[in-house]
C-alpha cells in the first residue's frame, strides 16, 4: 500500500509539472479570464514554423457583427525564427492562417473568397518592428461574407533566445475607433523576449 501511495503522488506530481509548463507556454498575451482562449502548436496553417501559438476574443460581441468588438481580437505567436520577419512574410503569413482558418483551398485559382492582405512597416523601436495594414478574408462564421480587417502587428526579435513573438491585433473597426483603444492597451506578457 505504501508503494501504491508513493507511486501514485509520483504520477500526479509529474502529471502537475507537466501541466503547468504547458499552460504556460501557451500564455503569451496579459489579458484576464473573461476573454476567450484558443491555443495552437505550429507548425499550423500552412506555415511551417515551429512554436506556440495564442488567440484572444473579447468577453462579448466577437461574432456579433452588430456589436464594436465584431471579429476584434488578438493573437501571438512565439515561434522560433531567429531573424527579423518582413512585412511581405507577413502579408503572406496572413492570407495562409485566414485561408485555412476559413476552409479556403489555396490552390483552387477560381475561388473568390480567398484571403488576401497587404502590411507595412511603420516604425521600429529597438528589436521590436511594428507594423499596419489590412487583410480581406471570408467571414464563414457570422456573415458569409467578405470582410476587411485592419491589424496592427508587433514583431519583437529576440535575438539571443533565437526566436521572434508577433502580436496582432484584428479589427473591421477603423483605427480611430472606440474599439482598438482596447486593442492598443493589449500587451504581451514580459514584452514578449523574456518569457
Amino acid at each position: 500500500m505504501k508503494n501504491t501511495t508513493k507511486t501514485l503522488f509520483l504520477v500526479f506530481f509529474f502529471f502537475s509539472i507537466s501541466n503547468f509548463g504547458q499552460k504556460n507556454e501557451f500564455n503569451l498575451i496579459q489579458l484576464d479570464s473573461t476573454w476567450g482562449q484558443e491555443v495552437l502548436r505550429f507548425p499550423a496553417r500552412n506555415m511551417n514554423y515551429t512554436g506556440v501559438g495564442e488567440v484572444r476574443f473579447p468577453p462579448k460581441g466577437w461574432i456579433n457583427p452588430e456589436h464594436p468588438n465584431f471579429w476584434s481580437y488578438t493573437y501571438a505567436w512565439n515561434i522560433n525564427v531567429n531573424r527579423k520577419i518582413n512585412a511581405n512574410e507577413l502579408a503572406s503569413n496572413l492570407v495562409k492562417y485566414f485561408n485555412s482558418l476559413n476552409k479556403i483551398d489555396m490552390n483552387d485559382l477560381k475561388n473568390s473568397r480567398k484571403s488576401t492582405a497587404s502590411i507595412k512597416k511603420t516604425k521600429t523601436k529597438k528589436s521590436t518592428t511594428f507594423f499596419e495594414g489590412k487583410a480581406t478574408i471570408f467571414d464563414r462564421f457570422a456573415t458569409q461574407k467578405m470582410l476587411v480587417l485592419n491589424v496592427k502587428i508587433e514583431s519583437h526579435f529576440c535575438k539571443k533566445l533565437q526566436k521572434t513573438v508577433l502580436l496582432f491585433t484584428f479589427s473591421p473597426k477603423e483605427f480611430n475607433h472606440k474599439t482598438w483603444e482596447i486593442l492598443d492597451e493589449i500587451k504581451l506578457i514580459n514584452e514578449g523576449c523574456n518569457n
